[in-house]
């Protein structure tokens, strides 16, 4: 069985996927590098790349509030836009929950 880490299996994959045409034993190998593929985490980004991007697409956000007047939500909206593209609970204003919505719609856009 092959080594495959983060760092080679995107390559291990796809060298597999080539000699797989010619031999089917290699199924197990094709599997296990697309997992590790799968389940491998991106370096975080940059505060700098979140709000350029959140300032690139046109986006806005909204603080939503419970009926105690707590802040609850933030939501994301595409400028002249009515309905959120995301909505995520929060804990009150902050920076952090406003760059994690960002990161999600951010996210959403890569899959």
């Amino acid at each position: 069985m092959m080594n495959i880490t983060k760092d080679n299996a995107y390559e291990v994959a796809q060298e597999l996927e080539h000699q797989a045409k010619t031999s089917p034993a290699l199924a197990d190998e094709i599997a296990s590098a697309i997992q590790v593929v799968e389940h491998s985490e991106l370096p975080p980004r940059k505060t700098k790349e979140v709000f350029d991007y959140f300032a690139d697409q046109g986006l806005t956000h909204i603080w939503q509030a419970d009926i105690d007047g707590s802040i609850n939500t933030c939501e994301i909206h595409k400028e002249g836009f009515f309905d959120p593209i995301v909505s995520m609970p929060c804990d009150g204003i902050s920076t952090k929950s406003l760059r994690q919505a960002i990161e999600y719609v951010m996210d959403q856009e890569e899959l």
